[in-house]
């Protein structure tokens, strides 16, 4: 009897902490076994663009847990240590219609070029483009979801969410606090000496707060939707580890009284 008050204890704290998690996570993959689309299938034409793997290399990943967010907008993401070589993997894409050529969508603006810190990358303004692609950091997808289009061109990233199988929780969820969020790969590179750290201080993920994609709001360090480094697929949170520490212990007094 003890026992299962105890374990209905701790679904109940994981699932207050899952409800509130209302964080955005910017973290990296040191050293990654794989590159980020090993052994991923294309959906259709699109692929995931990824070079790097190996001692000596990194990637990073965003994860989108904010309250109230419709998906990733725009990333900076500052990184911290030598980092010789820097890929933007942010997705993007331009496309034709039937009537028209040069749409843009995924984060096509502002984007940094190879080997420049900060990583950078925002989705077009509102209004300007017929189509803006929600739900990054979100959930898994492809611009074949695109309405009209008939053929594309600039592609980095066409599908994303779905990484290599063997970097597993890593990047996508794998925890009962994660099991609906899929990663957003933002960008791989080497480094020398210590391994690199996010600057999150320097660092920030915009994302929509409304289903029109027309508003946005910013996770930084100490926002109402904290911008974190941690990678939130690994470990419970740690607020969670200290309520489950709490119910530990009152778990033992009961065991002593009883």
């Amino acid at each position: 009897m003890l026992r299962r008050t105890f374990l209905a204890m701790i679904a109940v704290l994981s699932m207050g902490a899952a409800a509130n998690a209302g964080t955005v996570s910017l973290y990296l993959v040191v050293d990654p076994a794989t590159t980020a689309g090993a052994g991923v299938a294309n959906v259709g034409s699109f692929a995931v663009t990824s070079t790097r793997s190996g001692a000596g290399s990194w990637q990073l990943y965003a994860v989108d847990e904010a309250t109230g967010s419709f998906g990733i907008a725009q990333v900076k993401a500052q990184l911290i240590g030598t980092v010789p070589a820097i890929n933007n993997r942010l997705t993007q894409t331009l496309y034709d219609t039937a009537d028209d050529s040069g749409f843009k969508a995924g984060l096509t603006l502002l984007r940094s070029g190879t080997n420049l810190n900060p990583i950078t990358g925002s989705s077009e303004l509102p209004g300007t483009q017929p189509f803006t692609q929600g739900g990054l950091g979100i959930t898994a997808g492809s611009y074949a979801t695109v309405p009209a289009a008939t053929g594309y061109s600039g592609t980095t990233n066409g599908q994303w969410g779905n990484y290599s199988t063997t970097l597993g929780a890593l990047t996508k969820g794998a925890t009962v606090l994660n099991s609906n969020r899929n990663a957003l790969f933002v960008a791989e590179g080497t480094y020398t000496g210590a391994a690199p750290v996010v600057d999150l201080a320097n660092s920030f993920v915009a994302y929509y707060t409304n289903a029109q994609f027309t508003t946005s709001a910013q996770a930084v360090v100490g926002a109402a939707n904290p911008l974190l480094s941690l990678n939130p697929f690994q470990v419970p949170e740690p607020a969670t580890m200290t309520l489950i520490g709490m119910a530990l212990v009152g778990f033992v007094g009961i065991r002593r009284r009883s």
